[in-house]
């Protein structure tokens, strides 16, 4: 049922056809995060219930992560590194290189985009 609101109709519209691009942080975790986290828990003194109290998270879940059994979602991970003052993620930084793609030979045989432009000419031929 259309809107007799038309700011409401506007919003809907304008947000539609809006799209929000994120950029993607390539992150991997530390070699032995987990032990790292728990190091630094141990010398700061700190209980998991403490830890898990300080970052506002289930103590459960800092089990988990200090065992190896689950990888804290980034968010987590950067609280954490701040927290403990550690390091447990690192990005990567991979440089995609686009000339391989351009430079390369055509590959021998038909592509798509030769068989589309034999069929316009059949197209316009007959």
């Amino acid at each position: 049922m259309p809107s007799n609101n038309p700011k409401k109709a506007e919003l809907k519209k304008g947000t539609a056809s809006k799209k929000i691009f994120m950029p993607i942080e390539e992150i991997d975790y530390a070699e032995g995060f987990h032990v790292r986290i728990k190091n630094a828990r141990e010398r700061m003194g700190l209980s998991q219930e403490e830890l898990a109290a300080q970052l506002n998270e289930k103590v459960t879940l800092i089990k988990k992560i200090e065992q190896g059994e689950v990888k804290p979602p980034i968010e987590l991970a950067r609280k954490i590194e701040k927290f403990l003052k550690i390091q447990i993620v690192e990005e990567t930084t991979e440089d995609y290189s686009y000339e391989p793609f351009l430079s390369k030979p055509r590959p021998s045989g038909y592509t798509l985009g030769d068989a589309m432009k034999k069929l316009r000419m059949e197209e316009k031929e007959g």
